[in-house]
Formats: structure tokens, sequence, C-alpha cells
């Protein structure tokens, strides 16, 4: 595949994330400039090699799978090189104690916003998107060891915010913690419907865009001689931009300089077991019950065109939010 494909790709992942519809353009553009490439399946590379330190964006619309996906993406990085990672921090961390700290090394090196149990049984450590970022200047961000892997989920809804435009030393935290994210090792794996809603300065820090086409669970029998079909394992089927060679190599092209470089594939991870059982696929569902007494039951008002029904079917059926007009129910 050329550059000039990859850049394609990268442009329109970028335009569809503006435009709310980030799926369809980069489908389309994929698909013409692909229709014929087959599939990589990419599992043994995440069983070969820990998944190498950088900002990775995992997009696509609501129930593809996304958190899935990132669910299977730590949990198989845990199985293969969970050890390692913390043999490498320990590395790093007792020459610091040597010349005069007292750290010590939490077991798990994974991170994630909501609980994920690992294939050892064992539940990561939880994080949120506004404890990432340069520590020492905001007392919560957390300190994360070396070679830690992070996963937050639903970063487009934090980052669009009311909080994350009016708080510019967090923004600035954050921002600084993906620029420096490498030179401490770190992974960091965040999910959103909408890319055009995360901040532009972190997309710009993005070293990969993966975006999710589908996701296929496979049921069958464990054992021959079952009556019960179990979940077998799960397949995603997924575009890999890796973003930042796409945008090099788009700024080299300008200068008349072409980049012969594989910047996008499409690819399919499968996970062997059932990931739904490793974690809460509704752990939003506390939000719904904050502060509740009783179930809230409104009946439909009259359809009645006399000045007081009109006032009243217009207060219960607003076009637009008003919040006197809330204040006078």
């Amino acid at each position: 595949m050329s550059s000039i494909t990859g850049f394609l790709i990268y442009i329109s992942v970028f335009i569809a994330g503006f435009a709310a519809t980030f799926g369809i353009g980069v489908v389309i553009m994929y698909r013409r400039a692909h229709h014929s490439e087959r599939t990589n399946t990419v599992t043994d590379e995440f069983i070969d090699k820990p998944i190498p330190p950088g900002v990775y964006l995992i997009v696509g619309p609501q129930g593809v799978g996304k958190t899935s996906f990132m669910n299977a993406l730590i949990s198989i990085d845990s199985k293969y090189h969970g050890a390692q990672r913390l043999q490498m921090a320990k590395v790093e961390i007792d020459k610091l104690n040597d010349i005069g700290y007292k750290l010590t090394l939490p077991p798990c090196p994974y991170r994630t916003r909501s609980k994920l149990f690992l294939p050892n049984g064992k539940p990561t450590y939880h994080t949120d998107i506004s404890q990432f970022g340069l520590p020492g200047r905001r007392p919560e961000v957390q300190y994360f060891p070396p070679f830690t892997v992070i996963g937050c989920d639903e970063i487009d809804s934090f980052m669009d915010c009311r909080e994350w435009n009016k708080n510019a030393s967090m923004k600035a935290d954050i921002i600084d913690g993906f620029k420096y994210i490498r030179h401490h090792d770190l992974v960091f794996l965040g999910d959103a419907q909408n890319l055009g809603k995360v901040d532009a300065a972190v997309r710009k820090l993005t070293t990969d865009v993966i975006y999710i086409l589908s996701k296929k669970d496979v049921y069958g029998k464990k054992h021959r001689f079952s009556r019960k079909k179990t979940l077998l394992r799960t397949e995603w089927e997924f575009i890999w931009v890796k973003h930042q060679q796409a945008e090099n190599a788009a700024s080299l092209g300008e200068m008349g300089i072409e980049v012969r470089e594989k910047n996008a594939r499409k690819c399919k991870l499968i996970y062997e077991g059932n990931i739904y059982s490793q974690y809460n696929s509704q752990s939003g569902k506390p939000y719904w019950y904050r502060g509740i007494r009783q179930f809230t039951v409104e009946k439909h008002p009259e359809n009645v065109l006399s000045p007081e029904g009109v006032e009243t079917y217009c207060r219960q059926n607003a076009l637009n939010y008003d919040g006197s007009a809330q204040e006078k129910q």
C-alpha cells in the first residue's frame, strides 16, 4: 500500500470524526483503496511482543465492541507479558532506590477505569483519564510505574465536557503526559465513539488509531458430549492506522518526498475464551441510580389548544432545553 493510500485513510478518519460520521467515512475510503486486500490476523503479534509504548485510540460506533476489544488486548498482554513488564519496571525502580528513593513496585502493571479481571484471576488497579498526566502538579494525578498499561473508556465524553475546557492545568497535565508517554514506557489505550470530540492536541499525539469494523462472538461445545453451547472466542475486524506515520508521510508528500510505507491495514484480533466474564459490560449502571428515591412517572399532557394547554404541552415537550421552563413545573 502506498503512502498516498495511508494518507487518504488518515484524512478520512479525521474528516469523518469531525462530521460525527466517523465509521462511514473510514469504511468507504478503505474499501475503495483496499477492495482486494486480505485481513491480517494480528493476535500472534500481541502474543509475541508486548504492546509498544504509545497512545492508542480505539474508535467506532456504539455497541461495536470497543471496550471488549480494549480489555482483550490488555488480557492478552497480561497473560504473555505481564511478568516481563514487572521485571523491566523492577530494574528501573531498583536503580532509583539505589540512589535514595524508597519505591515499592505494585504487583499489577495494568490499570483500567472499569474493573477488569485478568487471565490470572486478579483485578486491575483503578484509574481514570482525569488521574492521568505528568504528576506533581495536581494531587489527583497518579504515579504510574514504568511499563504500565492504562485503559480508559469513553474518553471523548470526558474531553467534551465543560470541566475539560475550563480547567487549563488539568488539560495541560494530560496532554503533557501523552507527549512524554514513551519516555516512561507507558501504554495508553482509550476508546471513543466520536474521534472529533477528542481534543485536537491529544489526536495529534496519538500514535495509533484502531477503528473497529465488526465483532463476532463464536459459540460452540467445549466438549464433544456437551449439550450446552458456550462462548468459545470473540473476533474483531478493524482498521489499524499508524497515525503519526501517516501524518509524517503526508507532510513529506507536500514537499515532494514520497514515503513508501504501509500506514494502515485491515486486521483481525481473536480472543480465546469469554472476555465478557472478565469485566462488567454495564459498569455505568450506578449513574442511573444516583440520588434516587423513587422512579419517575409523568403523565402525557393533553393536546388542548387553550392558552394553558398550549403552555403545558410546550413545557413538557420542549424543542430546546429551557431551565426556566423546568422551574415553572
